[in-house]
């Protein structure tokens, strides 16, 4: 880690590897910036999860629903979506949007037409919002849903909306009532930027590290979303857009195993085990919201267990668990700054899961 910090691989970093209920390693590293200079990380620094998003939270909310018979995996999105229909659409199930065999695309570039509505009035606005909503609605699949899977932000923005509509309540919301304080994770949150009064109590008394020196915004990204799709949706969505401590993360992460292995009960175990185990269509790596090693250039390395799930996040986030082992890797740093086009983590991730993974069996 510190290594990775000197060689510019990201400014700074958290990282806990636990096995069972033992904490193997725990260690802050570098600074939260360096344009401007920043302060130290801690374990208290919060970073942007980006994509962990997806995981942390729609995973969970879609587990809780299930086990409280308010949906079912195979319940067309068209049923809590009705706008989602048409030219294939209706065929589309939560299921395949979780194991992304959809037919909806990886990205679209959605806030390149909010900001260009009205003078970028629509930014992170309700408005926002809802226009990238209505594009989403109308887009068209590239390929027949459940015949190949196709790595889609678009698809847990679609899950986003479902959960929406179907509790009539926002995912932050949501997210906060039925997951965060049941399990006490303080630090896992949202930044609503949609809501001046709600972000600012979500910013008070919390460190950022800060993310890209971006472009279009003008301005070094602290306590807002990175993603720029999130950002123009108000900072809530299902792709991106959850802010987290590395020992909120781990600590979910130990929800989740132990309920894997029967002795936690926030979960319904089955559940959490056909979620953690991958689908069966061909060529695809991944499981239910999760991804599992892949054979070749695994951003898990090469030890962890072929059973184990995790998650990167584009930021420089990373979230591993091998079930087997019962070892958790969670790794945050904020490689994205000062520039996204910084890809030295891809070569750091591996050597890192192998190392913990070497820890272990000591």
């Amino acid at each position: 880690m510190d290594k990775a910090v000197e060689e510019g691989v990201f400014p700074g970093g958290t990282l806990l590897v636990r096995q069972g209920a033992e904490t193997l390693h725990e260690s802050a590293h570098g600074s939260t910036s360096i344009m401007p200079a920043g302060q130290r990380v801690t374990f208290g620094t919060v970073y942007d999860l980006a994509s962990l998003t997806k995981v942390l939270v729609v995973v969970p909310l879609i587990v809780d629903l299930i086990k409280r018979g308010v949906v079912e995996l195979e319940d067309p999105v068209a049923r809590l979506v009705p706008l989602f229909s048409g030219a294939g659409r209706e065929k589309v199930t939560i299921e395949q949007l979780l194991e992304h065999s959809s037919g909806l695309a990886a990205w679209r570039a959605y806030f390149e037409e909010v900001a260009a509505s009205g003078g970028g009035k629509l930014l992170g606005k309700l408005a926002g919002r809802d226009a990238v909503r209505s594009m989403l609605a109308a887009e068209e699949l590239i390929s027949k849903p459940g015949s190949q899977a196709l790595y889609s932000d678009l698809g847990f923005m679609l899950l986003d909306w479902a959960i929406e509509r179907v509790t009539g309540k926002t995912l932050d919301v949501l997210f906060s009532q039925r997951i965060a304080k049941p399990l006490a994770l303080a630090d896992l949150f949202f930044v609503d930027l949609k809501n001046k009064r709600k972000a600012s109590m979500a910013r008070r008394g919390r460190i950022f590290a800060a993310t890209e020196r971006c472009p279009w915004r003008g301005r070094t990204l602290l306590g807002e979303v990175h993603d720029d799709n999130a950002y123009a949706m108000g900072g809530v969505s299902g792709h991106a857009g959850l802010f987290g401590t590395v020992r909120d993360v781990a600590k979910f992460a130990g929800v989740w195993l132990d309920t894997f292995h029967g002795t936690s009960s926030l979960f319904d175990e089955q559940l959490v085990r056909r979620f953690s185990k991958r689908t069966r269509l061909s060529g695809s790596t991944r499981a239910l919201g999760f991804d599992t090693p892949s054979e070749k250039d695994s951003q898990a390395g090469n030890l962890l267990g072929r059973d184990s799930i995790g998650h990167t996040g584009f930021t420089g986030t990373s979230l591993w668990i091998d079930l087997r082992r019962e070892l958790i890797v969670v790794l945050l740093t904020n490689r994205v700054h000062p520039r996204r086009d910084n890809d030295g983590i891809r070569r750091f991730r591996p050597r890192l899961h192998d190392a913990a993974v070497e820890a272990s069996n000591r």
